[in-house]
């Protein structure tokens, strides 16, 4: 898949820049091309005028230089009313033959292209108004186009020869940068596969356990829910987790593909944080496990209280199910300047150092065994980790093993300041 990708950028790149390559050529080419002609044609204007400026043409003609400022490749054509050729300058520049093939029956004086044999030229003919020129009706004025020829198609030479390197170039080029862009694509592909596998190994386990005790059941049908009521035990706390993880999973599903919206509205957080704290307090005293709070009044944010109460659960949740019999939790909760902080500590088992940068991982855990033996799927932490950064909000966790893992949040506490920061509230605010 990706060589095919790769493939397709290469030559994606290659014809873009092919075509920018031949579009500029193609503008140097009919730029140079017009600079030229519009030199060579002001050349024939300019000995229009001097021409057209002698009184006695014929006492002209027979200087043996008429007009110093003409050139090797200009040659003056002069024919009578009949279009006889009566005189050319220099003398015996052209045959009578070509020369005839440069008069046009009507005088216009406009500047054409002539071509004789293989070579081309300029031609600007005009008829006489001067009386003292004698039998002289038109004049011609013929310049050879054989070096500015030479130019164009040496020109032409060179941006082909430059169009083909350039072709050359931007495929090797475009080798580099399809490799470079699909390192993005071939990260994300390769977490999508892991995500997917784990995932699917995730969702097996409460599956089979499901499946498991149903067929138990159906063993003993005539039996009643009272006799079969620890089966029926277990397919219920397997349904229960069943249902948290895909749950889990469909929240980080929408914020990858930002379908999910934050609303936000003025939370008073101490408030919160006693209302929760109070909840875990009850499950901490059946494992001896002391809740200390220590938070501020009043303690004010601007966020989505929805989001905010799902955070502070999976952080208490994590403390209260790492932490042994009769360990402790704290929370605090301060304002700092303009900001709110929120620290969640706990005397719990820790987590090793070389695990600390991997927490917020889609299903990593450390101790895989115990986490899931304490119904642990992975992706709390990364939940959590989406819900702070989508407030704009920063979070860090400090932790050594065997002594305890301290969380703490960092959220800016105004919506002028949260708008100026993060941007209008008004749509989503989602980071992956």
């Amino acid at each position: 898949m990706f060589n095919k990708t790769r493939r397709k950028l290469v030559v994606l790149n290659a014809a873009v820049f092919l075509l920018i390559l031949v579009v500029l050529s193609t503008l140097l080419y009919l730029h140079m091309r017009y600079r030229l002609f519009h030199e060579s044609d002001e050349v024939l204007k300019q000995a229009e005028k001097r021409i057209q400026s002698v009184h006695n043409l014929a006492e002209w003609l027979q200087s043996d230089s008429p007009d110093p400022q003409q050139d090797e490749k200009t040659t003056y054509l002069f024919w009578d009313a009949q279009g006889r050729l009566i005189g050319q300058a220099p003398k015996q520049s052209l045959s009578s033959s070509i020369a005839n093939q440069f008069r046009t029956p009507n005088d216009e004086p406009a500047i054409r292209t002539v071509i004789v044999g293989h070579r081309s030229y300029r031609v600007l003919q005009f008829p006489t108004q001067n009386r003292n020129w004698g039998p002289i009706a038109s004049v011609g004025i013929v310049r050879s186009q054989e070096d500015l020829d030479g130019t164009l198609r040496s020109l032409l030479r060179d941006i082909i020869a430059g169009i083909i390197v350039g072709l050359i170039i931007s495929i090797f080029a475009g080798l580099f940068l399809a490799e470079r862009a699909l390192v993005p694509i071939r990260r994300s592909w390769e977490k999508q596969q892991r995500f997917v596998a784990d995932a699917s190994h995730e969702l097996r386990t409460p599956t089979a356990v499901i499946q498991a005790q149903t067929e138990l059941l159906l063993r003993h049908p005539a039996h009643s829910i009272e006799e079969e009521s620890p089966k029926i035990a277990v397919i219920l706390k397997e349904s229960k987790r069943l249902g948290k993880l895909l749950d889990d999973l469909l929240t980080l599903a929408r914020s990858d593909s930002n379908q999910l919206e934050i609303h936000p509205s003025k939370i008073a957080l101490d408030a919160l944080l006693s209302e929760i704290t109070d909840q875990f307090r009850v499950l901490a005293l059946t494992r001896e496990i002391e809740i200390t709070t220590d938070v501020q009044k009043p303690l004010l944010l601007w966020g989505d209280e929805g989001r905010i109460r799902q955070l502070l659960v999976i952080l208490l949740d994590n403390a209260l199910k790492y932490t042994p019999p009769s360990g402790r939790i704290e929370v605090t909760g301060r304002n700092q300047s303009h900001s709110v902080y929120i620290r969640i500590a706990d005397t719990g088992c820790g987590i090793a150092e070389e695990d600390l940068p991997h927490v917020f991982e889609r299903f990593y855990r450390g101790d895989k065994a115990r986490s899931r033996s304490l119904g642990g799927s992975g992706l709390g932490l990364s939940i959590a980790r989406w819900i702070v950064d989508a407030h704009g909000g920063v979070i860090r966790i400090h932790s050594k093993v065997n002594v305890g893992t301290e969380v703490e949040l960092l959220f800016q506490r105004k919506q002028r300041e949260l708008e100026e920061n993060c941007g209008s509230w008004d749509r989503p605010l989602l980071k992956n």
